[in-house]
């Protein structure tokens, strides 16, 4: 972990510090105004992140780093602005893989249809 974290945007352990941009509303407001223009390769990390948050089935420390992954994600100042088309989001998923990669055990196939389908309807 230790030499995943030297190419994060953001110290791991501050990660829960971005914890008060989340909001469930401006997440989803965030997804739906930049769906058509990143495609599913920024939305399928960034939904199975939501998602693993959502089953419930995680420990109280990783919620705090998922909503402050997600209220990174959020922002849209940050490192690399997110106004730099699918660049923008490098930042930003960064931090979410590295996440996602300590939480690979919480990814469920169930998880997993849920962000396809989800992809598929903000894609119409």
């Amino acid at each position: 972990m230790e030499n995943e974290e030297t190419y994060l945007p953001v110290k791991f352990e501050d990660i829960p510090s971005y914890e008060s941009h989340y909001d469930d509303n401006k997440f989803w407001d965030k997804v739906r105004n930049i769906a058509k223009k990143v495609g599913e390769t920024v939305l399928r990390p960034v939904l199975t992140l939501y998602y693993i948050l959502q089953d419930g089935n995680i420990s109280m420390k990783n919620k705090a780093y998922i909503i402050g992954a997600l209220g990174y994600f959020i922002l849209p100042i940050d490192i690399i602005p997110d106004f730099i088309a699918v660049l923008g989001y490098t930042d930003d998923l960064a931090v979410i893989f590295i996440l996602l990669k300590q939480l690979q055990d919480c990814n469920t196939p169930e998880i997993q249809e849920k962000v396809e389908t989800k992809i598929s309807e903000l894609l119409k």
